[in-house]
């Protein structure tokens, strides 16, 4: 997966800038569009999902789906990347 950069992340019209507990995120919006276009069978309620400025992924709401957070974070990276 390549990393979106930080200038990627603040141009990205699918993230959102937020500060929490004083750490930069650029949260996904509507992470649950995300979800549904990896056509993986997965209630996205409750999902959260960021990157670092850094272009790191997290995401919290994914249980121990360990793979799905790895395929979200891919997929989010690409679209970020592509504009």
């Amino acid at each position: 997966m390549t990393q979106p950069t930080h200038d990627q992340l603040e141009a990205s019209q699918h993230t959102e800038k937020r500060t929490v507990g004083g750490e930069l995120r650029y949260y996904l919006k509507d992470a649950a569009a995300h979800v549904k276009k990896l056509n993986e069978p997965f209630d996205p309620d409750g999902l959260e999902a960021w990157f670092t400025p850094d272009g790191t992924f997290h995401a919290q709401g994914l249980n121990a789906n360990a793979g799905l957070s790895a395929t979200l974070g891919a997929a989010a990276g690409a679209a970020i990347a592509a504009g």
